[in-house]
């Protein structure tokens, strides 16, 4: 019997935020980093929506920070990642929009990786923070 290779948690690694959607019910999609696992590129992204939040130009969003409940408490955001064929449900508490170096705009993630909902080769749920340049759709 074959051995699963362990889920890779660390290559979980995000490259961009796209913000989109109207205020009140906005989308923020974050494309991760690929990598190898188990001889397959996975090219995913975490995708969160409904997300209550006052406006979609960055500007208003900067230096501004958010908390949220989890599901299934009014306002949480619907959060997953697609992963081995399956959108795991992602918790997420907290966003925050400082400014990078350049003028620009970053998101600040907090939350946590619901593997043991759907089970990902026994991964437990798993808290992560990250930040990554961000975007808005609307032009």
């Amino acid at each position: 019997m074959a051995v699963m290779e362990p889920f890779p948690i660390k290559a979980l690694k995000p490259r961009h935020a796209v913000l989109s959607g109207e205020p009140g019910c906005i989308s923020i999609n974050i494309l991760m980093r690929p990598f190898l696992w188990i001889e397959e590129i996975v090219d995913t992204s975490l995708r969160l929506d409904d997300i209550e939040l006052p406006s979609l130009d960055l500007a208003d969003l900067a230096g501004k920070a958010f908390a949220f409940p989890i599901n299934p408490e009014d306002g949480y955001i619907d959060g997953s990642i697609y992963i081995a064929g399956v959108h795991h449900p992602v918790d997420v508490t907290a966003l925050s929009f400082p400014r990078d170096g350049n003028g620009g705009l970053t998101v600040v993630v907090e939350g946590t990786y619901v593997f043991e909902y759907e089970g990902l080769a026994d991964l437990p749920d798993t808290p992560f923070t990250f930040s990554t340049s961000i975007s808005s759709a609307v032009v």
